[in-house]
């Protein structure tokens, strides 16, 4: 049975951040700066919406079964989209603490076509693959 291991952190001083041009990282900080706009903006939607559909003293007990059920949905969405906010909030604190690009766990230089892929990834493939695998521990940082 394979070990799991713990995601390395370093109390030390930040990494370098990794060799990129400077008009590339400035894309890749706009771009998570408009997904974390875009998300609260579909949170303050969502909380709208779920106020909108609370019961209105309908007496069908159909029709309240599915508002319901469209809350549940509305919330359950809700729970994946506050974890990638979460994830673009650290990639934002990482830019800031010149740490962006590098793995969170070997502190290898992250390619950066992933970094334009997932721009809030915090793993080199090779440790991605391990997380998957179960074999590396994802801590929240």
């Amino acid at each position: 049975m394979a070990k799991t291991q713990k995601a390395k952190t370093t109390a030390s001083a930040p990494a370098q951040q990794a060799p990129q041009d400077q008009s590339q990282f400035d894309a890749l900080r706009t771009r998570l700066l408009e997904q974390r706009t875009e998300m609260y903006d579909m949170y303050n939607q969502d909380i709208r919406a779920g106020q909108e559909s609370a019961d209105d003293g309908t007496e069908d007990i159909v029709d309240r079964a599915n508002n319901h059920y469209n809350r549940e949905l509305m919330f359950s969405l809700s729970d994946s989209e506050r974890q990638r906010l979460l994830q673009i909030e650290d990639a934002l604190r990482r830019m800031d603490e010149g740490s962006y690009g590098r793995c969170s766990n070997c502190g290898g230089t992250i390619n950066p076509k992933r970094l334009e892929a997932v721009p809030w990834t915090r793993f080199c493939i090779d440790c991605q693959e391990l997380v998957e695998r179960g074999m590396l521990e994802a801590e929240a940082s």
